[in-house]
């Protein structure tokens, strides 16, 4: 149904349910919300009740800025309760949430990891909150024991047993997610970046991370000295005294901290994903992908 000679933006949205019943006993408006504070939401539905199932036919906007009423409390993992959230005085709340690294396909339990955000979205947006997402989609290949340079490249073990590129491996289980999460009503994401779109930007920033003294380079590989970050564990309450490296505590010899994570890692003779960097051939570390996929 059309509702003919309404300009939305003149409209009492209080009122805006009587006066569409008086266009005709069988159409009826229905909010998002709740009835008293349908004036607050800027969207609604037009239905057609045509015996005891309702129709949808379309949905109408109101151009009107309007602020949400309902106050959003969320768990704060750093301080460890429920906090206001104070959303941006303009522009939307931007969420970054991480993708699949795509070298298989997804199961349930990693597909449950891709809902809570979507939850999350879905919730505030409800609320009359804009929203802008970014998830990430992890095209670069990591070794199964990443810590200690061992094992085999994920992305190689796919590309050799289905006898195509990491790119093309990459790309199919790309796809093959997207499919999937449709599936269970995952709504896609505004922005899906790509770690191998990004390699200017995160070797920008372990330059800068080096000449900040958070980071130093050993033999080509580049890793993020904890010790220069007094807050380092804050987040996790991890002390770093405490910190061990490896399920069998071993640690590395080129790093000054058993906790120093890797940033940059050198080649190895395995690798088909391998790019150049100012430390040599190599390819990033899982954190520094993220860091800058969400800037």
């Amino acid at each position: 149904m059309q509702i003919a000679g309404f300009e939305l933006d003149d409209v009492n949205f209080s009122g805006l349910p009587n006066a569409v019943e008086m266009l005709g006993g069988q159409h009826r408006a229905l909010a998002q919300g709740w009835s008293e504070i349908v004036d607050q939401y800027a969207s609604f539905y037009v239905v057609f009740s045509g015996g005891p199932a309702l129709q949808p036919v379309g949905s109408h906007y109101c151009n009107d800025r309007f602020d949400p009423v309902t106050t959003v409390r969320l768990y704060n993992t750093l301080s460890r309760q429920k906090e206001e959230l104070r959303p941006p005085e303009e522009g939307p709340i931007r969420i970054y949430s991480c993708g699949p690294t795509v070298y298989r396909y997804v199961h349930i339990g990693n597909l449950r990891t891709f809902m809570l955000p979507d939850l999350l979205r879905r919730s505030l947006e409800y609320l009359g909150y804009k929203t802008e997402q970014v998830m990430n989609i992890t095209d670069v290949g990591h070794l199964t024991d990443d810590t200690f340079d061992r094992g085999e490249d994920k992305m190689l073990v796919s590309a050799r047993l289905e006898s195509k590129s990491p790119a093309e491996i990459a790309a199919y289980y790309t796809k093959a997610f997207m499919d999937d999460a449709a599936l269970v009503n995952i709504r896609p994401a505004d922005h899906n970046p790509r770690a191998t779109q990004y390699l200017p930007q995160m070797i920008e920033i372990i330059e800068a991370l080096i000449v900040k003294g958070h980071a130093y380079e050993v033999g080509g590989n580049v890793y993020y000295d904890i010790a220069s970050f007094p807050a380092y564990g804050r987040l996790s309450r991890n002390r770093t005294e405490a910190l061990l490296a490896g399920a069998r505590g071993e640690v590395d010899p080129r790093k000054r901290h058993p906790g120093d994570f890797t940033l940059w890692k050198a080649a190895g003779e395995h690798r088909l994903q391998v790019w150049p960097s100012p430390w040599g051939p190599g390819f990033p570390g899982w954190h520094i992908e993220c860091s800058a996929m969400s800037i």
